[in-house]
């Protein structure tokens, strides 16, 4: 426990953990390749991943998400919103590396998967914004509240 921080490497073992590691890892080892072979636009999606999903792995990691969704209740939404629009900026890289292909794209493309993985997810788990009503009775519950 340093600086009343805890360390829980088992969130790494999930797959949020494991999509979180790799965004941040391939976008620091983007944007380390994209100084030579990339543009301005691709090396700012490189970094910006590198720092900004590695900060939301590290406060899952401390187990600090809990005193962050305290303190910003809105950050579910926030990381939802933040996958949502790397995920049409990497659409855009990816698409401009159709027309000027360079080995800069395939990591605009793996990074591109995982956040399709990490944003279907996501927006899956999140709450509805619009609650549907319960199930009726305890045996429409057990069919899934289908009857």
């Amino acid at each position: 426990m340093v600086f009343g921080l805890t360390w829980d490497p088992t969130f790494l073992k999930t797959r949020a953990g494991m999509t979180m590691t790799v965004e941040s890892g391939v976008g620091l080892l983007g944007a380390v390749i994209s100084i030579v072979l990339g543009n301005g636009f691709e090396s700012f999606i490189y970094w910006s991943t590198f720092f900004i999903s590695g900060f939301f792995l590290f406060t899952h990691v401390t187990n600090l998400t809990q005193v962050l969704e305290s303190k910003v209740p809105a950050i579910a939404k926030i990381h939802l919103g933040y996958l949502a629009i790397w995920t049409v900026m990497l659409a855009i890289a990816c698409i401009y590396r159709f027309v000027a292909w360079n080995f800069i794209s395939i990591f605009s493309w793996v990074l591109l998967f995982a956040f399709l993985i990490d944003l279907f997810f996501k927006y899956r788990s999140s709450p509805s914004s619009t609650a549907a009503p319960g199930p009726a009775t305890p045996a429409a519950a057990e069919a899934g509240g289908k009857f």
